[in-house]
């Protein structure tokens, strides 16, 4: 009884977190399913009774994280099935993970058929479409061509496909109207992110080299130093594993972003820095992706650029931050250095380095806490909202400098 781990010791605790934040409270559960599965005995009991859709997406992710990081306790859960009352998703996943880890060769045949009459009906779920379409190569190799090629009559497929081949360099016209005439927020959200800061992230599509941040303050200016000069803040976007946005742990989307304030507290300060890591979030699902557009200029509607955060939303991808680390990068050959790649979040500089210092997770909640004309106290950390803009700007190599930016208008 090793493979799915008392979940019943989970979630009877799960109501102290009833008042706080979904945010919080999905953190909170992915951290209690790990320790469960690392702790897991045959001695346990298991109950699967109200264990609900974001229960199990919870604990799915958590059992995906601990096996990529090579979890005995995690690839011995996968040798059974997923329980049936899971949702097809879940089941899609955990199936993945067992071919991944040789546990099965094969895609179990009421899976199988499952997958076949949702592909086959005439609302097929997305998430499923995408997970296909992701780990196509895997899933053929198991013999489930016939699950693929029915996935393939689908549109939703090819987004995938979209993201993987195609260039998605924007015209430097394109980058300087996202930066000069993105939208205000007035009507987005009912005016939630009325008085927040826009904060533009230009990225090399090799995302091994250092992005850029620039960013407008609550009234629609340019942050500039003291000198005059425009703001800035390098970052990295870069998955540790190599791998693309539209898989769990890969690169940070491309596409538009929600800040919505900072983890209560800097735990995790080897994985997370010394600092309160800042929440992102995806921007909700809507018709045509109309909410999306709202907040960008006409000349990009029609564009690819974003469309990467949306099929990761839809894929289910989640838990993405800005953080520090307390890790340390021994290798000045990476072209990233002195960054550390993280797990699909956006990282920033920390720890001293050549006799150098990085604070830059502080000097960023310090630097978006004053363009929202507050104090710069720990307090108000808890207020810090803003839209991000994580933009690809061109396959050139090295950093994304100032003068990249001026090229395109934007200083």
């Amino acid at each position: 009884m090793l493979q799915w781990v008392a979940l019943s010791l989970v979630l009877s605790i799960t109501p102290v977190f009833a008042s706080i934040s979904d945010t919080v409270l999905e953190e909170t559960l992915y951290g209690q399913y790990q320790t469960a599965i690392e702790t897991s005995s045959k001695s346990q009991i298991i109950n699967y009774q109200g264990f609900t859709p974001f229960e199990q997406m919870v604990f799915v992710d958590a059992l995906w994280d601990l096996a990529e990081e090579g979890s005995l306790k995690a690839t011995k859960a996968l040798n059974k099935e997923a329980p049936l009352h899971f949702d097809l998703a879940q089941k899609l996943r955990v199936a993945i993970l067992r071919l991944k880890y040789k546990k099965t060769t094969t895609i179990a045949q009421e899976l199988e058929q499952e997958l076949l009459n949702n592909l086959r009906s005439l609302s097929p779920e997305t998430k499923v479409i995408y997970l296909v379409a992701a780990y196509e190569e895997l899933l053929l190799l198991s013999g489930a061509s016939e699950i693929v090629s029915l996935a393939r009559t689908h549109d939703q497929y090819f987004d995938i496909v979209q993201i993987e081949d195609s260039v998605k360099d924007m015209t430097n016209d394109e980058v300087g109207d996202l930066f000069h005439n993105a939208p205000d927020v007035t009507t987005y959200m009912n005016g939630e992110y009325v008085k927040s800061v826009k904060i533009f992230m230009f990225c090399r599509t090799n995302r091994l080299y250092p992005c850029l941040m620039v960013m407008k303050n609550i009234h629609g200016d340019a942050v500039r130093n003291e000198e005059g000069k425009l703001w800035s803040n390098p970052s990295l976007a870069s998955s540790s594993r190599g791998l693309p946005s539209y898989v769990r742990n890969g690169n940070t989307p491309a596409g538009i972003h929600t800040i919505d304030s900072v983890m209560p507290v800097a735990d995790s300060q080897l994985s997370f820095g010394k600092f309160r890591r800042m929440i992102l979030n995806f921007v909700p699902k809507s018709s045509n992706e109309v909410l999306m557009k709202s907040l960008l200029p006409s000349s990009s509607h029609n564009s690819d650029w974003w469309k990467p955060a949306s099929v990761a939303r839809d894929i289910g991808r989640n838990q993405l931050r800005i953080h520090g680390t307390g890790k340390i990068n021994i290798d000045k050959n990476t072209p990233y250095y002195p960054f550390m790649r993280t797990s699909g979040c956006i990282a920033q500089r920390e720890n001293t380095y050549d006799g150098v210092t990085f604070k830059d997770q502080r000097n960023l909640l310090d630097s978006v806490m004053k363009a929202m004309d507050l104090a710069t106290t720990y307090q108000n950390e808890t207020n810090i909202k803003g839209i991000l803009y994580v933009v690809e700007i061109d396959e050139q190599s090295g950093p994304v400098t100032l003068d990249d930016l001026a090229l395109r208008g934007i200083e």
